[in-house]
């Protein structure tokens, strides 16, 4: 296994400032948006260094008989 680094250490190398803050980048491990995905190691989410973020790899699916107003704030973010 490579050598690896906490996610505060590798966001560090991976991001430049201002660094996401520990609750983004935590989310950005259990959400599988970095690459290779994140080992949580006891309380600690360990990333390989040669890691990098993706970001969400795809689209979810959004069924065509929901709520208009529902499709609506889910397709372009407005409320109304």
């Amino acid at each position: 296994m490579a050598r690896t680094l906490t996610l505060d250490e590798w966001a560090l190398e991976e991001f430049s400032a201002p660094v996401p803050s520990r609750a983004t980048l935590m989310r950005y491990a259990k959400n599988g948006m970095i690459y290779p995905l994140p080992v949580k190691a006891g309380r600690c989410w360990r990333v390989e260094a040669s890691a990098r973020f993706i970001g969400m790899a795809e689209k979810p699916e959004i069924s065509k008989d929901l709520d208009p107003r529902l499709m609506r704030i889910l397709e372009d973010g407005t409320s109304t």
